[in-house]
């Protein structure tokens, strides 16, 4: 091509560059303005509230210490000498309009990043009225800033009922309005912590509701709350349950040692069924059903404070037995869900509490219970410390929530849905035709005359049933 022929197609080329740019801007500017048009008020009222944190960055950045001078650029001098103006950075932001306000994607810079947007985030919920502002690093380079407007929390929303083949047990709604829940695959067991009266029992109760209408699970409950569990928030719900103990601890330990022989059995349960002991790997059968131990008020089972002589063995016994629930019961399908005021180490023994992945926390008055409950790193979160959630007027049926999936160790706020009260035990009673008891039996108890003790009295062995058989024959 000839110098000629290039400068006759260079002024082409450009007309060709700028219609293609102003064809993709108008095409930006008509989507645009396409989104609002058929916008509901309040998406609307979100999109402009949108376009003006975005156009108002630039200047704001500076005033919150979310902008810096580029070194490079200091002391430049132009070609008559004189010195030039250093150069400000100021982060990429991109603002996206959403239900509960906005969420903005910004591009770090050098000496700008998660912990600065951090410390100016009270500054920028103020600049950008908005309630809360919180910050989530997403990757390497981006961070980004959720603003709240007004509070989420406080829009009461129906109980999300998961689909029929989904092994999750729901929580509720957090502040930007996710559907947050727990799922049952591989879990270890779940610590409920909170003050009476906001919300404990209640979601323990959801959560078997969820669940009663599967033939492939089974429940078994210890109701700490009552010494009669037939008059106590799990009475009528109960009938759905193999078993339902009150807050005696001694029947507790009877109940608690037929669970634990269910763990103990599973395995082999599994191999003959499946050819494999991975619970999972197949998933609940009727057979071989998950098996969900709910206890509620489980202090009153584990705390042996001022006890002696065979009560405070007994308590020891229950503590280990709950050891090895919480231990041994996620690999076989019998996770333990402990519910108790407050989850420090005199109410739920540590070896218990420090197993259970998933932490929930309802409204409680010192931090140290917020931390038993849901782990040390709550002290460095401030704004999802249940501490906050004392209020009973407002902030019954809201919790903290951490162990779940997506929320990679942090924690979350979490409106549980709404549910009725009255109706929920008696939804869970109308699939009681499914309660089936697969407690195995205890072995046979036979006496070895070898171990006789001097007094003449006997010590019990443990047999299996063919060993005890041979023996009686030969009797």
């Amino acid at each position: 091509m000839s110098p000629t022929d290039a400068q006759q197609i260079a002024p082409l080329v450009m007309v060709i560059a700028i219609a293609v740019l102003v064809a993709w801007g108008a095409a930006r500017l008509f989507y645009a303005a396409y989104q609002y048009l058929r916008a509901t008020p309040l998406q609307r009222v979100r999109i402009k509230h949108a376009w003006r944190i975005g156009r108002r960055w630039k200047k704001l950045a500076p005033n919150v210490g979310l902008a810096r001078i580029d070194e490079n650029s200091k002391g430049r001098k132009d070609w008559q000498g004189k010195t030039l103006q250093s150069v400000t950075v100021v982060p990429k932001l991109k603002v996206f309009p959403e239900p509960w306000g906005i969420r903005a994607v910004m591009q770090t810079i050098p000496k700008v990043g998660v912990e600065e947007v951090e410390k100016a985030g009270g500054w920028l919920a103020d600049a950008w009225n908005c309630q809360t502002v919180e910050v989530v690093r997403l990757k390497a380079g981006l961070v980004e800033i959720r603003g709240i407007v007004g509070n989420p929390l406080d829009e009461h929303e129906p109980y999300a009922w998961p689909a029929a083949d989904e092994w999750i047990l729901p929580l509720g709604r957090n502040p930007w309005m996710r559907l947050i829940g727990i799922s049952l695959r591989q879990l270890s067991g779940i610590k409920i912590g909170g003050l009476p009266g906001y919300g404990k029992t209640m979601l323990m109760l959801a959560w078997m509701a969820v669940l009663a209408p599967r033939e492939t699970v089974q429940f078994v409950v210890f109701d700490g709350k009552t010494s009669d569990p037939r008059y106590g928030d799990w009475g009528v719900a109960g009938e759905r349950a193999i078993f339902i103990v009150g807050d005696n601890p001694e029947a507790a330990n009877q109940r608690l040692t037929d669970i634990v022989r269910l763990i103990k059995d599973r395995p082999a349960s599994l191999v003959e069924e499946r050819g494999t002991h991975k619970f999972w790997k197949h998933g609940p059968t009727v057979a071989n059903p998950l098996v969900l131990v709910f206890m509620d008020e489980v202090h009153n089972y584990s705390d042996a404070k001022g006890l002696t002589g065979k009560d405070k063995q007994i308590i020891e016994s229950n503590q280990r037995l709950m050891q090895i629930i919480s231990k041994e019961g996620r690999g076989v399908g019998v996770p333990g869900i402990f519910a108790t005021q407050k989850q420090t180490g005199d109410a739920i023994p540590t070896g218990v509490r420090d197993n259970l992945e998933v932490g929930v926390c309802f409204a409680t008055f010192t931090i140290e219970g917020a931390e038993a409950a849901l782990g040390s790193g709550i002290r460095q979160d401030e704004p999802n410390q249940p501490t906050a959630l004392v209020d009973k007027d407002t902030n019954v049926g809201i919790c903290v929530v951490t162990g779940v999936p997506g929320l990679g160790g942090r924690y979350d706020r979490v409106r549980v849905g709404d549910l009725n009260e009255d109706e929920l035990p008696g939804y869970i009673a109308s699939f009681a035709h499914l309660r089936r008891d697969i407690i195995p039996a205890a072995a046979p108890t036979v006496v070895d005359v070898s171990a006789e003790t001097s007094a003449g009295a006997s010590v019990p062995l443990q047999k299996d049933a063919k060993t005890t058989t041979r023996r009686r024959r030969a009797s």
